[in-house]
């Protein structure tokens, strides 16, 4: 009779006739099966027989794609081929860079919990205007040294915005950790500030190996495989998890907090303020972009290439 009660107030994935759901909590269930049969059970034994019908709390699962690749496999192969080469070539910096989900700076309600001594004041709505600044944390995750480099940026991500802070890296760490390095390894998203199709981010890039002297080798994860870049579950989830539910009220929060970030395995995560202004918008004509020191891949040549000096 319980079962068949169950079964009056589940729904179904229309696209998937394996999965069911039930919106009522254990409690209500049981009192809801009080008031339709007089019977009345504890929501102990709801709970029990529903697990054993295979019910349990589940969040959505963020796998299914919002778009397809049509080479996604063969750049896949084509990444895991590189990383084993560079395995062998241990004077070569292997980073992993991508802006992680940006934030604002405020009294304002932010995902997670922390343990407090006291209430979290925040406002209780979280309108634009409540806002005190941007928080636009680019990383830059060194895959030889397995450390974290986080650049706080206050304006807006740009292609400029990634070259500042990978010239940052590269000036104050990378150069001192790599100093017989004949190119750096750069894996990064197909998309945003380092979209492989705007010309505006070749034309950093260039800047970028003319700065350094040495050539950059990019490789972009297909699109819509964003998810795979290492940085994202090597260093941004371990810096969520050490942020959640803090309010980030000043600057001076977001730096200390973030830099508290740890793993088991020891990360290390260095932290700095970039305060510089950076416009959006801006157009670029093709012509500034010299392609001649565009080196592209025989195979997927658009996600694959190599920018010499």
């Amino acid at each position: 009779m319980l079962i068949s009660f169950f079964d009056s107030h589940k729904a179904g994935s229309p696209t998937d006739p394996s999965v069911y759901w039930i919106s009522l909590s254990y409690k209500q269930l049981a009192s809801k099966f009080l008031e339709h049969s007089g019977i009345h059970v504890s929501h102990g034994i709801v709970k029990r027989l529903l697990n054993e019908l295979g019910y349990r709390y589940r969040k959505p699962n963020k796998v299914l794609s919002t778009g397809t690749y049509t080479q996604r496999d063969a750049q896949f192969r084509i990444i895991f081929q590189l990383m084993a080469l560079l395995n062998l070539a241990g004077q070569n910096p292997i980073i992993s860079v991508d802006c992680k989900k940006k934030e604002r700076l405020g009294k304002l309600s932010r995902d997670g919990k922390c343990l407090s001594t006291g209430l979290l004041r925040v406002y209780d709505h979280d309108y634009t205007h409540l806002s005190e600044g941007n928080v636009i944390p680019y990383g830059i995750y060194d895959l030889r040294a397995k450390t974290g480099y986080l650049s706080i940026g206050t304006s807006s991500e740009t292609a400029e915005f990634v070259f500042d802070n990978l010239l940052w890296w590269w000036t104050e760490y990378g150069i001192h950790l790599y100093p017989d390095a004949e190119s750096i390894v750069m894996f990064c998203d197909a998309g945003g500030a380092n979209s492989y199709r705007h010309h505006v981010f070749k034309y950093w890039m260039l800047k970028f190996a003319e700065q350094t002297g040495i050539s950059i080798v990019i490789c972009h994860y297909p699109p819509y495989a964003s998810k795979w870049n290492p940085i994202e579950h090597r260093l941004f989830c371990h810096v969520h998890r050490a942020t959640a539910g803090v309010v980030f009220d000043n600057y001076q929060t977001v730096v200390d907090t973030m830099s508290k970030t740890s793993t088991e395995t020891g990360i290390n995560v260095i932290i700095r303020m970039n305060w510089k202004y950076y416009k959006t918008g801006k157009k670029m004509d093709k012509n500034k972009v010299d392609y001649n020191r565009v080196r592209t891949h025989p195979k997927i040549p658009e996600l694959n290439y190599r920018i010499v000096v």
